[in-house]
């Protein structure tokens, strides 16, 4: 049922609430209303020009409570003045939110695989979000060889002052040997991958774009690596896939995520870039 305003109240009839009523009908200070004021996000009904004293009215108050929801949301002050200044219209809020979800969707994911006991292997499907690294190139086809050329590009990064992000890193390994059911001796190259802030990334940073690839999970320590390169290729084949690029090592949680971390509890993931279907 449409209940329509009354349009005869008045809110002039009503008294004005200082800055000490206002902060304690919100539960703030009288500084976090003033820096409201100053962020642009709240003017108070009005204030005295003689001695700088803000008063209040009802739109102030449900106004500042609306905006505490919006910042328990993770909005920014410029995306809530935003809201206001487009009459109420809420399009990019919510794609801001959405956007978080999809974060928080994948940090749940992460986490599962964290809380993961049993050292086993997990095949899908997926859609590798783009990811923009530096890169260094080295040879050696051992676990080792490979944790030595990442722990020192690592320290290599941080001494140049790269603005590395919060990703796993993960090896590129130019060999197709395991696709046919068998890891040869020959020598190949490999990749060391380390994400960085695209917004911050120096000019010889490498741009991997998006794509859909095959992924096996694998849990425990590095014993079953070999058996897990020629398992990917092996189901890669039985699901009539074609392979579209290189294979990536992913460390998810390995030595790196810290000394403490029981290596039964490591997780790794190959990814193998694929042609998608013509449907």
């Amino acid at each position: 049922m449409n209940v329509p305003i009354d349009s005869t109240t008045n809110e002039s009839d009503y008294s004005l609430f200082t800055i000490r009523q206002a902060a304690r009908a919100c539960n703030l200070s009288r500084s976090s209303l003033i820096r409201l004021e100053d962020k642009g996000l709240l003017t108070p009904a009005c204030t005295d020009e003689k001695n700088g004293y803000r008063y209040y009215d009802n739109n102030n108050i449900s106004r500042i409570l609306q905006i505490q929801k919006f910042q328990q949301m993770g909005f920014s002050p410029k995306e809530i003045i935003s809201y206001y200044e487009g009459g109420g219209k809420a399009d990019e809020l919510l794609a801001t939110l959405e956007q978080k979800l999809s974060v928080l969707q994948q940090q749940v994911a992460e986490m599962r695989l964290r809380s993961h006991d049993v050292p086993d292997m997990s095949l899908s499907i997926l859609k590798v979000p783009e990811t923009v690294c530096c890169v260094r190139k080295f040879q050696g086809p051992m676990i080792q060889d490979k944790y030595h050329a990442s722990y020192d590009f690592f320290h290599e990064c941080v001494e140049k002052g790269i603005a590395l992000a919060p990703e796993p890193f993960f090896i590129i390994d130019e060999r197709t040997d395991y696709l046919e059911g068998k890891l040869s001796s020959t020598p190949f190259d490999s990749y060391v991958c380390m994400p960085v802030l695209p917004e911050q990334a120096p000019e010889n940073a490498v741009h991997f774009p998006a794509c859909t690839a095959f992924s096996l999970l694998c849990y425990g320590n590095y014993s079953n690596i070999k058996e897990t390169y020629l398992y990917l290729g092996e189901q890669l084949h039985k699901r009539g896939l074609t392979p579209a690029g290189y294979i990536r090592l992913i460390a998810l949680v390995a030595p790196y995520v810290g000394k403490e971390i029981d290596p039964q509890r490591y997780c790794s993931q190959l990814v193998l870039p694929i042609k998608e279907r013509i449907k």
